[in-house]
């Protein structure tokens, strides 16, 4: 941290800029870096006194940085300049002392180095003065007011000699006497101090103003002795705090309301805030980081949920995701499922200055999802896939051929005697029939492969990965091996047996109808062979 300068050094400063820039423009700042009346006390010779809300109102807007920072520099170490364009034209150097131990405000001077068409200076003058908002009144060691200055009519509507022995804390709301007094305590045990609060003061016609008092203790000074108190209205400041107060617990109790969780980052990833029902959702108390958060986040979501926050923090880039998430509490778990929600905030540059992330629960959606994708996908006799949904699979295995890439063999089965079963037993054990088949089938395949029943007592096996057309006379002896056994049937063992056909392809763009019937054409060639051996 920078070494703040001395109050002298400052007031010197003061009076060099003042000196040197004889048409320079001057304003008052109070310690919020709004404009306000320029203390009686400031010697100002000709200078013109700017009067926009603050210097904000002044400058391009690309320049507010410029000013904000300078504001903060000039907090921290007493004093500090930076040029700036001016917003109607020019360019000058913004000038801030602070000068708040002796008069209670920082001295703000704008020097025009540049104005092209002759209008900057004349536009800053326009301005109409602001009324008063500051009076000086004059006290003794008990508080009680020996003189003031006449600008206490219009600033309270009391006369001076209204005042005149009166004693200052009966001036004060009841509510705030209490500050009011520890700030004059502090004041009195520091000679040559000054100390500040905030009030509301009783007006002459019964109504109260909000005023900041700063208190000067110059009762050690011989050619004084009297605590002079400035003391500025701030009516406007607190009615934009009491307007930001009631706007921030607007968007709180909406943020609470809301059926989401909310959570509000900066760009470290620290939570500013927490609506109830996030917490409430993911079953953990709140914590200070959202990498805190995300212990719960399921091992196979946690990488691109942490490539989104990066991004998000890092770059303002918005996401949305649906994330599995674990609470890591003790006991049984259930998997979760949150559609999340993330959404840069920036600043005037365009920079990222934080996020809002949302997170909604969705694990009963995501089920019903599910559900609907396997009604529509899977035969609800057997749990095959139905017949577009392995025609999908296939048509998606065959898109990844090409050179170097290994083929899919595509067995067709057709059941033989399957119609006697029906006739013999009836359609219910042909069912049972089917259902037994296709357990078998499921278990005679590997992980990557997939069973479809395609119609009647018809199955197709898709099967990704293989090399060769060799490879296909595996695949059949593999899927004939699991018809070797006797099914029982309505209390009856069924032989089975099957028909089937296999071939490999390993063409990119092949046509899926073309392959299944390659494999069907062999299929016809087994069951006449199976015929013709009888």
């Amino acid at each position: 941290m920078a070494q703040r300068i001395d109050d002298g050094a400052l007031e010197t400063a003061a009076a060099s800029l003042l000196e040197r820039h004889p048409d320079g423009l001057v304003a008052a700042i109070n310690a919020e870096g709004l404009f306000v009346a320029m203390p009686h006390s400031m010697p100002l010779g000709e200078h013109h006194v700017m009067q926009a809300r603050s210097a904000l109102e002044l400058v391009e807007t690309p320049d507010r940085i410029t000013v904000i920072d300078t504001w903060e520099r000039a907090k921290e170490v007493g004093a500090a300049n930076a040029v700036v364009r001016l917003r109607d034209g020019g360019s000058a150097v913004m000038h801030l002392v602070d000068l708040r131990h002796r008069h209670g405000t920082f001295l703000g001077l704008l020097d025009v180095i540049a104005d092209p068409e002759g209008v900057a200076i004349d536009r800053l003058r326009e301005h109409v003065p602001l009324p008063s908002r500051t009076v000086r009144l004059r006290k003794d060691e008990v508080a009680v007011i020996l003189d003031a200055d006449p600008e206490i009519t219009e600033v309270l509507g009391w006369t001076q000699d209204d005042l005149q022995g009166f004693k200052s804390l009966d001036l004060v709301h009841p509510d705030d006497q209490e500050r009011a007094v520890d700030s004059w305590i502090e004041m009195l045990g520091r000679p040559g101090a000054a100390t500040r609060w905030q009030g509301r003061h009783r007006r002459k016609d019964g109504s109260w103003l909000w005023m900041e008092v700063t208190n000067h203790n110059h009762l050690d000074d011989p050619d004084r002795r009297v605590v002079e108190a400035e003391m500025i209205d701030i009516a406007d400041q607190r009615a934009t705090m009491e307007a930001l107060r009631q706007r921030e617990q607007l968007l709180a109790r909406l943020a609470d309301a809301l059926p989401v969780g909310v959570l509000h980052v900066d760009l470290e990833g620290r939570i500013l805030y927490t609506n109830d029902r996030f917490c409430s959702l993911i079953g953990v108390p709140p914590a200070g980081t959202i990498a805190e958060h995300l212990v719960g986040v399921v091992p196979a979501d946690r990488p691109s949920v942490e490539e989104a926050i990066d991004a998000l923090l890092h770059r303002g880039a918005d996401s949305d995701l649906e994330v599995r998430y674990t609470a890591p509490v003790v006991g049984p778990r259930r998997e979760q499922r949150f559609a999340v929600a993330l959404r840069a905030l920036t600043d005037e540059s365009g920079a990222p200055a934080g996020a809002v992330i949302t997170v909604a629960d969705v694990t009963e959606a995501a089920e019903l999802r599910r559900e609907l994708l396997r009604r529509a996908t899977t035969d609800e006799l057997t749990g095959c896939l139905n017949r577009p949904a392995v025609m999908d699979v296939l048509e998606r295995a065959l898109a990844t051929h090409g050179e170097g890439s290994p083929g899919t063999v595509v067995a067709f089965l057709d059941l033989d005697g399957f119609k006697s079963v029906n006739d013999a037993l009836g359609h219910r054990a042909g069912d049972e029939l089917l259902r037994a088949v296709s357990k078998r089938l499921l278990a005679a395949v590997r992980g990557s492969d997939v069973v479809g029943r395609i119609g009647g007592d018809e199955f197709l096996v898709v099967v990704p990965g293989v090399a060769a057309a060799s490879g296909a006379a595996a695949v059949a002896e593999r899927l004939a091996r699991a018809f070797e056994q006797p099914v029982e049937v309505a209390g009856s063992l069924v032989a089975t047996r099957c028909s089937i056909g296999t071939t490999w392809c390993g063409d990119a763009g092949a046509d899926a109808d073309a392959v299944v019937a390659a494999a069907d054409r062999d299929m016809y060639r087994a069951k006449r062979a199976h015929l013709s051996r009888r």
